[in-house]
């Protein structure tokens, strides 16, 4: 089968037109994190861009004003609707936007248009990621109820200094990967984090 013998005769609504030519999108949609003193980004992949078909169209005839009415008709019509596209079939699409119509003294009998469309996709809700904000403060909140039960007998009364000091350093060496690792959820977080790093040991006993 012939390029020729698969195209199909264009139509919204079921309104029929001409082609004169198209195009259309395609890909992926990224999102590109970059941190600061660090030279690799992480580039996060969030999923096929939608479908957004582009077409210059026309209607041709004595009856060409009548024509374009009914198809300016099917245009401004609410909601999705379907679209026979010459080489992509039916889709069901929504009208994107302004369509451009325009007629020329140099051609009779011709009306075009300069269609754009958006694909319609369908209505659904974001299922649980690994970590929603209620599922990360929740298990904030049950940490921090861990490590007040571990440390509620700890002390370091009477112990040499170079111990003390091991101890601070030890737990300072450990918030800054708990501060690194919030860069990406929460700054505020993060920050508080470092600005505990810096005097950890305003929280030792006197």
């Amino acid at each position: 089968m012939t390029w020729k013998d698969r195209l199909q005769d264009a139509s919204f609504r079921g309104v029929p037109f001409k082609v004169e030519e198209e195009s259309a999108g395609t890909g992926r949609r990224v999102e590109t994190h970059e941190y600061p003193n660090r030279d690799k980004p992480y580039t996060e992949d969030l999923g096929k861009i939608t479908f957004r078909p582009s077409i210059t169209a026309y209607v041709v005839g004595d009856d060409c004003f009548d024509q374009r009415d009914r198809l300016i008709d099917a245009l401004n019509k609410p909601g999705p609707g379907t679209l026979v596209h010459p080489t992509y079939g039916e889709l069901k699409v929504c009208v994107d936007g302004e369509v451009r119509v325009s007629t020329s003294k140099s051609e009779g009998r011709i009306v075009r248009f300069d269609l754009k469309f958006v694909e319609a996709g369908e209505l659904s809700y974001p299922t649980s990621g690994a970590a929603t904000a209620q599922t990360l403060m929740s298990s904030c909140s049950a940490l921090d109820d861990c490590i007040s039960d571990s440390f509620s007998g700890f002390s370091i009364d009477g112990v040499a200094d170079f111990v003390q000091n091991d101890v601070v350093g030890n737990a300072s060496t450990m918030l800054g990967y708990v501060s690194d690792a919030m860069k990406v959820v929460d700054s505020a977080v993060s920050d508080a984090a470092r600005l505990l790093q810096g005097d950890i040991s305003v929280l030792l006993p006197p």
